[in-house]
């Protein structure tokens, strides 16, 4: 088979294995984000490693999204940012909870596919302490065939979908890659960052529906690569100046 083929099917068997065994969980995470817009609130997305940063980055001032959401983006954390990596350190979350103003009663989404590293484990568990309601969305099962006390695991051995108040579970097999090529000894072709932007953008999604639903205009962003589309944004950038950060 040829192997572009086979690296869109193995990725579509994970969505298609999200769309049916997690629609639930996508509707609950849903309406909460479509409350944040009805209570004029932001809502916090985390992605807690080096490539999982990117379901936060995927959603935030995105064209078609939400424009009520915070992307949380500490220094260090991407492979491109430098050192130390601050998805490996301990005790950094309280001070990033200060820095973004996150506080209790807030609503975080997690977004890491092995929920074990340090950064998303004291996440979980700073959100739990403060009082700030949390969905996960990580892959349950590389999570628990993750060995204990590896090197990146947090020094706990917590998993993230133990932690979080309600989970979205990215189906994303351990290791994460999906691919055998004869002549390699590891598998390749990453597995993760579809499945996990998917789900996201299928929150936000239902969430304007929701939102549209009842009877208010939810914030959606227009591109501002069309004609009209700064002009369109101009309302949203100014109601949420000042409230978001990263938000000129």
């Amino acid at each position: 088979m040829n192997i572009v083929q086979e690296y869109y099917d193995r990725i579509n068997k994970i969505i298609q294995t999200i769309i049916t065994e997690e629609r639930e969980s996508i509707e609950k995470a849903s309406q909460q984000v479509a409350q944040t817009v009805l209570d004029d609130k932001l809502f916090y997305i985390f992605g807690t490693g080096a490539h999982s940063i990117m379901p936060a980055m995927e959603l935030f001032l995105r064209a078609g999204g939400l424009c009520n959401v915070q992307g949380i983006f500490p220094p260090g954390l991407t492979d491109f940012d430098g050192s130390p990596k601050t998805e490996r350190i301990t005790g950094f979350a309280s001070r990033i909870f200060d820095w973004y103003g996150v506080k209790g009663g807030d609503l975080l989404i997690i977004c890491n596919v092995n929920g074990i590293n340090p950064m998303t484990i004291d996440t979980a568990l700073e959100a739990k302490k403060l009082g700030i309601r949390t969905i996960g969305v990580t892959s349950v099962e590389f999570a628990e065939h993750a060995e204990p006390n590896i090197p990146n695991r947090h020094v706990s051995n917590k998993n993230l979908h133990d932690l979080v108040d309600l989970v979205v579970d990215a189906h994303v097999p351990v290791g994460d890659a999906l691919l055998d090529v004869p002549g390699v000894p590891v598998k390749v072709g990453a597995g993760s960052t579809y499945p996990m932007i998917f789900i996201v953008n299928s929150i936000v999604v239902k969430a304007i529906e929701i939102v549209a639903q009842n009877g208010l205009k939810p914030p959606v962003m227009l591109s501002g690569n069309i004609a009209r589309g700064e002009q369109y944004n101009q309302k949203y950038r100014d109601k949420y100046r000042g409230r978001i950060r990263h938000f000129e």
